[in-house]
């Protein structure tokens, strides 16, 4: 009788070592994923800023000289459009915490998002949660 038992309580603890490291191992895939999505995200948006930013630059490059042209003088064209780049660094810095705070939570979204997925449990439409045990039973 303690054979079966000692061989029970061994296998027992041989399965657990194994579920252990199983999810240890499952933890560190998903980091590595999570990790993975962060800077394909991450390289995706300095590409987009960086074809913004150049798209800005000749915009305004382009407007400078159209408002040279317009009122004669290159230079004062030119002012005009350091006053447009003022301006919107002024509202940059003015509305920069709503920014920083949209910003966050959307980061924290994307990387919530896969979280919430794993743990959503579906219900049939009585009511009872999936996996769970027939009613009566």
């Amino acid at each position: 009788m303690e054979n079966i038992a000692e061989k029970t309580f061994a296998e027992l603890k041989e399965d657990i070592s194994t579920y252990v490291e199983l999810r240890l191992e499952l933890l560190k895939l998903n980091t590595y994923e999570r990790v993975a999505k962060t800077m394909a995200v991450f390289s995706y948006g300095i590409v987009l800023v960086l074809l913004a930013f150049f798209a800005i630059l000749f915009l305004f490059l382009a407007l400078g000289f159209f408002l040279g042209e317009l009122l004669g003088s290159m230079a004062l064209g030119f002012v005009l459009v350091v006053g447009m780049y003022l301006l919107l660094f002024g509202l940059t810095m003015f509305f920069k915490k709503k920014i920083t705070s949209k910003v966050m939570n959307e980061i924290i979204t994307a990387m919530m998002s896969k979280d919430e997925k794993d743990n959503e449990e579906t219900t049939d439409p009585a009511g009872h949660v999936d996996g769970g045990t027939a009613p009566g039973a």
